[in-house]
């Protein structure tokens, strides 16, 4: 006869062994989300515009939305749709990757007028669903800043992360 302890050894052991297991097979076959942005050394007063990349390099699809937040610039509307604006700083882009697709938004923004310090894009993801199985993996650079060069009259890139 088998000892109550026996049995619940068991038990834990087989419960371990099937979390494991599922841990295992959800990272196996959720999306894996690349992001990043595209690196302009110089940019210009006014009305400029910079790329926002992603992949997907998992096991399932991806639905997720970039999202894109500016700093002393605002978003532009010559951007092509469709986007979920989200007051003047901070705009959102939909995306439905296939396993292996990539993508690409180029995104229009208007530098304020009169800056002479400082402005910066952050790019983020955000998940569609929060219960949703994928993996968001920030590529360098996700954060550009870039500063007024008052000899040459343009912006360059003092910063990316």
């Amino acid at each position: 006869m088998v000892s109550r302890e026996v049995k619940i050894l068991a038990t834990i052991v087989t419960v371990i062994v099937a979390v494991v297991s599922l841990a295992l097979a959800i990272q196996t076959y959720q999306a894996s989300i690349d992001y990043w942005l595209e690196k302009p050394d110089t940019l210009v007063e006014g009305l400029n515009h910079i790329t926002a990349y992603c992949k997907n390099g998992g096991g399932m699809d991806g639905d997720f939305y970039l999202v894109m937040t500016f700093h002393n610039s605002t978003f532009s509307d010559q951007t092509e749709l469709p986007y979920e604006q989200v007051g003047n700083f901070t705009v959102k882009f939909k995306f439905v990757l296939h396993k292996g697709d990539s993508s690409q938004k180029v995104i229009y923004f208007q530098v304020w007028e009169n800056i002479t310090t400082e402005f910066s894009i952050t790019l983020t993801l955000e998940k569609v669903d929060m219960f949703q199985f994928l993996k968001a993996n920030a590529i360098f650079p996700t954060q550009l800043s870039y500063k007024w060069n008052e000899n040459n009259k343009y912006f360059y890139c003092i910063k990316s992360r």
